[in-house]
C-alpha cells in the first residue's frame, strides 16, 4: 500500500499535467504544469523508493532549476516540436522557479504523508 500512494499521485499528476497541456491556457497552464511536474517526478522516484525523501526532493529541485537555466540558452525555438516544449520548455521565466518551489513544498508534504501512512497489515 505504501508504494501505491506515490504511484497514484504520479498517475494523477501526469493526467493533470496532460490535461493542462491540452486544455489549459496562460498562467494556469504554465504555473500549474510546473507545479505538477515536480510532484510527478518526486512521486515517480518515491514509488520504487529511490533514495531518501530528502534526496528525492533535492534531486528534483536541482533538475528543475537546471532545466529552467538551460532554457536561458534559447535552444528550443518557437517552431520546435511540441514534445520539446512539453519536456524542456523554451523560455526562461523566473516565475517558473516559484512554481517549482510550490511543487517541492507539495511533494514534501506528500513525502511526509507517505512516511506516516500505516504499514500494510499482514
Amino acid at each position: 500500500m505504501r508504494r501505491a500512494l506515490p504511484a497514484l499521485v504520479a498517475a494523477l499528476s501526469l493526467l493533470g499535467g496532460l490535461g493542462l497541456f491540452r486544455f489549459g491556457t496562460g498562467f494556469v497552464r504554465g504555473f500549474g504544469g510546473d507545479v505538477l511536474i515536480v510532484v510527478l517526478l518526486v512521486s515517480l522516484l518515491a514509488t520504487p523508493r529511490v533514495g531518501t525523501a530528502r534526496l528525492r526532493l533535492l534531486a528534483v529541485g536541482l533538475f528543475a532549476v537546471g532545466t529552467e537555466c538551460f532554457q536561458a540558452l534559447h535552444l528550443v525555438g518557437p517552431d520546435s516540436h511540441w514534445l520539446l516544449h512539453l519536456t524542456i520548455g523554451s523560455t526562461f521565466d523566473p516565475l517558473d522557479l516559484l512554481a517549482y518551489g510550490v511543487g517541492l513544498v507539495v511533494a514534501a508534504g506528500l513525502e511526509r504523508a507517505w512516511r506516516l501512512s500505516p504499514p500494510p497489515s499482514p
